[in-house]
């Protein structure tokens, strides 16, 4: 499944703005308190403080869920997401004076990019040229960050991960802020705020980074992120168009049924590819026989209903990973991905984990990013139940402890 990059809704039409084609031009973190992290996911709304450091401490937390008329048109969400962004903070009593934001992914660009470096001349701009010439758009209407991956092997060339978003989208981002009272100090990448958390859970791990390639996926509801991290470098970044939306689509089709309804049912099975029945009493249970009635109806070659079959999304995500894996290969000969970390809200669950681990023959495990921080008191939380464990929170956390940017 092929698809052209390109950005939202609301980054389609491109305008200028005041800010430069860089945003990294602070990389020190300033003084002061952490500032408030604020993620417009698809799924919802998240909001993070946290306080001090080694480790640091969840001051508040907050999620508010997207309507559910919402969750298929990008443009709606995120103009009423935005709109309802300070009623939402003052609801979870929430009190700040600076924030920072993750740009949605289905608001960037993430590509690799092989340049011939020039002297004098920023590795952003030669890639920011490249990049608009691909798109199709003036260069002066991007906002471009760049990552060298080091030790790449490109003949000369230096391999680069470039993403890309519209200069439009990004100030309409910091309005946002300003309009909630906030003063914006950060514009963070999710790629970037996803490779800090894992260098988070290496930290609390005992210290020592892990320097094994690893493959790091983050199943979320609109998209699937890949990364792979040598150590604590990002060294490959991409983004598959395809997420938790998708399987409840193929549901839709095969039951007949209502996106809440697909959703719903996702969320029990067991199984993922075999053909499961649904409603039976019982049926696909770990560890227990099916009861005498189904063994007898397959038998029989029948079947009690309609039946959900997820193989085919699934296959095409982890071909797409496959592709990434190779990617890599060709970069670091004789460096092979070793295992693999889940995060993600569709990480919870299992059974689409083990399945994709499987298909991918690499050891994985599930990781939990609101573990690693410490807790304290009585935290005001709304949306969100602390004592789960929290893989979708991954980004968001991520970029609540990278440096300010603005």
């Amino acid at each position: 499944m092929k698809r052209k990059a390109q950005f939202g809704q609301l980054g389609k039409k491109l305008g200028k703005g005041k800010l430069g084609t860089s945003l990294s031009s602070v990389n020190a973190i300033r003084s002061g308190a952490i500032p408030l992290m604020i993620d417009f996911g698809i799924s919802g709304i998240k909001a993070l403080q946290l306080s001090g450091n080694n480790p640091s401490s969840i001051s508040a937390a907050a999620f508010m869920p997207t309507p559910d008329d919402l969750l298929d048109n990008p443009s709606k969400r995120l103009l009423f997401q935005m709109d309802a962004l300070p009623k939402f903070l003052k609801g979870a009593k929430i009190n700040a004076t600076r924030a920072a934001c993750l740009i949605p992914s289905g608001q960037m660009v993430c590509k690799h990019l092989q340049l011939i470096p020039a002297e004098g001349v920023p590795n952003e701009q030669i890639a920011g040229a490249q990049l608009s010439s691909q798109l199709g758009c003036d260069q002066g209407s991007l906002l471009v960050r760049t990552r060298e991956v080091e030790g790449a092997n490109r003949q000369g060339k230096q391999e680069i991960i470039c993403f890309g978003a519209s200069r439009e989208f990004v100030g309409r981002l910091m309005g946002t802020l300003k309009s909630a009272k906030l003063d914006p100090v950060g514009i963070h990448t999710e790629f970037d705020a996803l490779a800090r958390s894992i260098q988070l859970r290496d930290e609390s791990a005992g210290g020592v980074s892990n320097s094994k390639p690893r493959l790091v996926l983050d199943l979320g509801t609109g998209s699937t992120k890949v990364l792979i991290m040598h150590g604590s470098s990002l060294v490959f970044a991409r983004s598959i168009e395809i997420g938790a939306r998708h399987f409840d689509e193929t549901i839709c089709r095969q039951l007949r049924c209502t996106m809440y309804e697909a959703r719903e049912m996702r969320h029990e099975l067991k199984e993922l590819c075999a053909a499961q029945p649904v409603g039976a009493a019982g049926a696909g249970l770990a560890g227990m026989p099916p009861p005498p009635e189904q063994d007898a109806a397959v038998s029989e070659g029948k079947s009690r209903g309609p039946q959900i079959d997820l193989s085919e999304p699934i296959e095409i995500i982890c071909d797409e990973i496959s592709m990434c894996l190779r990617y890599h290969d060709a970069l670091f000969p004789g460096s092979r991905v070793e295992g693999m970390i889940f995060m993600g809200g569709q990480s919870k669950h299992q059974a689409l984990c083990a399945d994709m681990a499987r298909r991918l023959h690499l050891e994985a495990q599930m990781f939990d990013p609101l573990a690693c921080l410490a807790r304290s008191g009585k935290i005001p939380v709304s949306g969100v139940d602390l004592r789960e464990p929290q893989p979708g929170w991954a980004a968001i956390v991520g970029g609540a402890l990278s440096p300010m940017d603005l």
